[in-house]
């Protein structure tokens, strides 16, 4: 996605609206708006007063009150198998053939997601329209006999449901001719033309900075202006993200936003060229590699002291549910859990960010039933933490407030009434009396914006007894700030706003309880004896439930009442139930008992160990993902292994799994050498199976090599795996190090 590109001139801030001048001698003479020039000789005092003035434009506000967004990455990369697409790849074989877009908005929908943007083109330059500007779109495929246009039916799905749309189309185009002279330019304004006129509404324009070479060797020198001032024109509510001049991209591919989130900024901070510098880039393996160049400290008082203006430039944080962005099969298993899900949400949404959650199409056209799975367990979590609000009905006793402005507002459940304090006031307290003593792990607190960014410093206490205890806090709240905690219980809290820029604003605050999440220790693995298993909760005297064979269990099953003690393979499944009847989701771990013991004669490398040394026996086959956690890998040495069966047995087959994966530098053996002992020093070689698949084949793959033996018996076997040393030259990581991925050892 992101590459570094030329800085576009300082459009960007002229885009902003730009507030009349200011009195830099009277504070009352400030205006709000979202852009505001810092005088050469107004005081630190006078750019705080400013800064806490400065708002969100109608366009960021309803794009900020969306809070749930989602990615759709889905083109000709989702059956090449790949992230990147090339200038040359055939279009033809795109055909989804069992594509349903109302499957798509319908799950994204009732997961909470208000907005859809899809990749109506990428880098490879496939369009997703029948653009008039070039063949290589969906017109020119199998798809619909050449009548498809996917836009337009997922515009069309989206408004049928209430769900707004958006679009991202690749500046950079690998296959466009024109690319990298001016004349791209116009065509590129022309294809974003089409998307603007042809579509209906358009909510959000997302462009990346990816600047890398055209088919003629050539980059192009992006025009940002016309870009920008063709959105306006025709679409003039939607925010442009994440290179332009309404949203900016967090700095990270990870869904985890600041812990001090400005909205805020110099006005610097819209520069593109800084924005891709710091973005993704595309590892030498073709998977994206989150990098995080991006200050932590974007708006702090030290930020903005030696501002020459300051801007309303929200953060955007983008995640994928996968580890790619595009459909991959080999990562079915890889999908993120409901908790990790949360946990992106309560720290992007809950730091003052928009979520932007990428959940790519399977080959069929589908979103695939673990990303369905996943996606409905995150609602759960959400609604069972955010249906009851324990402050409602609450009284309040506040150091300071004002008329029409009372802390009553902030369990109203209206954003735009709001608590404040008298001006210049900017410390307070409002103390909290629930209607009866509750138990509880999550606060959210939320800022009127549309009055400005204010709050720096707070902190919550709870009364125990006769003693107030500090439980939790923070620093900027913003939009939104979501706390989390272990399990208080009290009939009162009490919110201490320590420093903030001018008098403080609070629309909402909420007092709430998460459902019970479990945690194994360890989270799975392999044994040669026995394992003892610990079962743990976040929630106090929560009940926990198990099953040892995999299905999920209620309220009937073995209650957990101490470590598990196993002597075989088990899957271990669990729920928890709290005293308020709230209940976790089923979590499982899978421990595996070991067939054999294993002596290594040469060592796995240290990035991919497996599940340790017990991988190879432990019966747990690796998928076709590398990174599964079920591989142990060797790079550029032999795999070489003795494995002790025991006794001396009758042996009639012995294989061995590898996995090919040539994206990331992993091939198949040159060949596997197998060997049998009586003693364990004098081995016989009973067999050397050769590699007979082509080692270029791009698309992963997983390969047994066997042997079958007769009337052969012995105690050890020696596996001895040839690796073929460097990267062939056709290889992209030509003479580095190659890599073998191997997993389990087989005896019949």
């Amino acid at each position: 996605m992101n590459m570094k590109i030329q800085s576009p001139s300082n459009y960007i801030i002229k885009m902003l609206l730009i507030i009349a001048a200011v009195s830099a001698s009277n504070f009352s003479q400030i205006l709000k708006g979202n852009y505001v020039v810092i005088n050469p000789d107004d005081s630190p005092e006078q750019i705080i007063e400013k800064a806490a003035n400065v708002i969100p434009s109608t366009r960021h506000y309803e794009w900020q009150k969306l809070e749930l967004t989602a990615f759709i990455h889905f083109g000709i990369n989702t059956f090449d198998n790949v992230e990147w697409g090339k200038h040359s790849t055939d279009i033809s074989k795109f055909n989804p053939a069992e594509i349903n877009v109302k499957q798509w908005v319908s799950v994204l929908k009732d997961a909470g997601f208000k907005l859809l943007i899809l990749t109506a083109k990428h880098h490879d330059g496939f369009c997703l329209w029948p653009s008039k500007f070039t063949d290589y779109n969906i017109s020119k495929t199998l798809f619909q006999n050449g009548n498809g246009d996917i836009v337009k039916d997922l515009s069309n799905a989206c408004r049928e449901v209430g769900i707004k749309f958006g679009v991202y189309l690749s500046p950079w185009d690998l296959h466009e001719k024109t690319y990298g002279t001016p004349e791209y330019n116009i065509h590129f304004t022309n294809q974003l033309t089409e998307l603007l006129t042809k579509y209906g509404e358009i909510s959000e324009v997302w462009f990346d900075g990816a600047n890398g070479e055209g088919p003629n060797g050539k980059k192009q020198e992006y025009d940002w202006q016309a870009y920008y001032q063709l959105i306006r024109k025709l679409q003039p509510g939607a925010v442009i993200a994440v290179m332009g001049p309404d949203v900016r991209w967090v700095g990270t591919e990870s869904g985890y936003g600041r812990q001090t989130e400005w909205s805020v900024l110099p006005g610097t901070s819209t520069n593109q060229n800084e924005i891709a510098e710091s973005s993704q880039q595309q590892a030498g393996d073709g998977a994206f590699i989150p990098r995080n160049l991006m200050d932590e400290d974007l708006g702090s008082r030290e930020k903005i002291q030696n501002a020459k203006s300051l801007v309303w430039y929200p953060a955007e944080i983008d995640v994928s549910i996968r580890p790619g962005w595009f459909y991959h099969q080999n990562e079915d298993e890889l999908v993120k859990s409901p908790y990790k899900l949360a946990d992106i949400y309560y720290n992007a949404v809950g730091m003052n960010g928009v979520l932007l959650l990428n959940v790519p199409p399977d080959k069929r056209g589908l979103i695939n039933e673990k990303d369905i799975k996943s996606l409905q367990g995150f609602r759960y979590l959400l609604d069972e933490t955010f249906k009851e609000n324990f402050a409602k009905n609450a009284k309040t006793i506040v150091s300071n407030e004002i008329v029409g402005n009372e802390a009553k507002y902030l369990f109203d459940e209206d954003v735009q009434t709001f608590w404040t304090t008298d001006k210049n006031v900017n410390k307070a307290a409002i103390e909290i009396q629930m209607t009866k003593g509750r138990t509880f792990n999550c606060i959210m607190l939320q800022e009127n914006i549309l009055e400005g960014q204010r709050i720096e410093k707070f902190h919550f206490d709870y009364l125990d007894g006769q003693l107030w205890r500090t439980f939790t806090k923070g620093t900027t709240i913003g939009y939104k700030r979501l706390l989390r905690f272990p399990d208080v219980y009290t009939d009162r809290i009490k919110i201490i706003i320590d420093q903030s820029r001018t008098n403080p604003t609070l629309s909402s605050l909420g007092i709430y309880k998460a459902p019970p999440e479990i945690t194994f220790e360890p989270n799975g693995g392999s044994f040669k004896d026995t394992m003892k298993v610990k079962i743990s909760c976040d929630t106090k005297r929560a009940k926990i439930y198990y099953t040892l064979d995999g299905s999920t269990p209620d309220e009937k099953s073995t209650l957990y009442n101490g470590e598990i003690l196993l002597t075989s393979s088990a899957k271990i499944t669990t729920i928890a139930v709290s005293l308020d009847k709230k209940k976790s989701l089923p979590v499982s771990a899978v421990f595996s008992k070991a067939k054999y013991s294993i002596d290594y004669k040469t060592k796995y490398d240290d990035k991919y160990p497996g599940s340790g040394n017990l991988t190879l026996v432990d019966g747990i086959n690796g998928s076709i993902n590398f990174n599964d956690g079920k591989w142990q890998g060797y790079n550029g040495n032999d795999v070489d292994v003795v494995i002790d069966l025991g006794a001396i047995k009758q042996i009639g087959k012995i294989s061995s799994t590898y996995l090919s994966d040539v994206n990331s530098f992993i091939f198949l053996p040159q060949s596997v050498i197998y060997s049998i002992s009586d003693n364990g020093k004098d081995f016989v070689l009973v067999g050397e199976i050769k590699n007979d698949s082509p080692q270029n084949e791009n698309t992963p793959l997983v390969k047994s090599f066997e042997t079958e033996t007769k009337n052969i018996s012995g105690r050890y076997i020696r596996v001895n795996a040839k690796n073929i040393g460097v990267c062939p030259a056709w290889h992209k990581g030509a003479g580095e190090k190659a890599w073998i991925f191997v997993d389990e050892i087989n005896v019949q």
